[in-house]
């Protein structure tokens, strides 16, 4: 099932991409569940990932797209955002905000349906990796996928995510996270630390060294897993272990 937000303060236009989905969908032998805001600040109030694809007016009352758009990316950077307009010159702005596709209206079928195709196979590959959802208590939510984390920390009751966005702290614990994580790709090198291993720069006695968002971060590996890491990061370096 697609999740799908139609974010458009038009009646007539709202309804017209909601009949396009829906015919898409029924095309494709594929389900969705189809939301309709007429205006942006409702929309992202109490907002949570939920939703797979967006559809956003840039031409809104109170709050325009564009606007709403940067504050969405504040809460899910993953979403797939596609624009609605007749403002063709906003195209430019919208790699700002990583928007997926423009639609100019009047929008047609044949010009939605090749568009939206894009974004049905981009989400079939998604659904081929698990994703995290991580809710905050102030409100909002965040969706990474597992080759945005670099490693995961343990901190008293929670556990810290450090991802190429920032740190972000749950109420879970490593365990869980690695059962999550369920990949060759993440491995602990004590039991504080769950680390991504694409992110390993080098390791040289007790530290390994990662590299990632423009930072490097030095982590203790214990000895007793030392090995098994060892032998797994040569795996993911493509050479045999010593």
């Amino acid at each position: 099932m697609t999740n799908i937000a139609i974010v458009e303060d038009n009646e007539l236009h709202a309804k017209s991409l909601q009949n396009y989905l829906q015919r898409f969908f029924l095309d494709n032998h594929t389900h969705s569940q189809i939301t309709i805001f007429r205006e942006a600040i409702s929309f992202l109030e109490n907002y949570t990932a939920e939703y797979d694809v967006i559809f956003m007016d840039i031409s809104m009352p109170y709050l325009n797209g564009m606007d709403a758009a940067h504050r969405l990316r504040e809460l899910d950077k993953q979403v797939l955002l596609l624009f609605v307009t007749s403002l063709a010159q906003y195209a430019v702005d919208g790699y700002e905000v990583d928007a997926f596709a423009y639609l100019v209206k009047p929008v047609s079928y044949p010009d939605f349906a090749l568009k939206f195709m894009r974004v049905h196979k981009r989400l079939e590959q998604r659904k081929k990796t698990d994703q995290l959802v991580l809710n905050f208590r102030q409100g909002g939510s965040i969706r990474l996928s597992p080759e945005e984390i670099a490693y995961c920390e343990v901190s008293g009751h929670k556990t810290v995510f450090h991802s190429i966005y920032g740190d972000y702290v749950q109420h879970t614990t490593l365990s869980a996270v690695e059962k999550k994580l369920d990949s060759p790709l993440f491995r602990k090198c004590n039991h504080c630390y769950l680390v991504n291993l694409h992110y390993v720069k080098s390791i040289s006695g007790d530290e390994i060294t990662l590299q990632y968002a423009g930072q490097n971060q030095i982590l203790r590996i214990s000895r007793n897993k030392k090995k098994a890491f060892h032998d797994s990061l040569q795996t993911i370096w493509g050479c045999a272990a010593p």
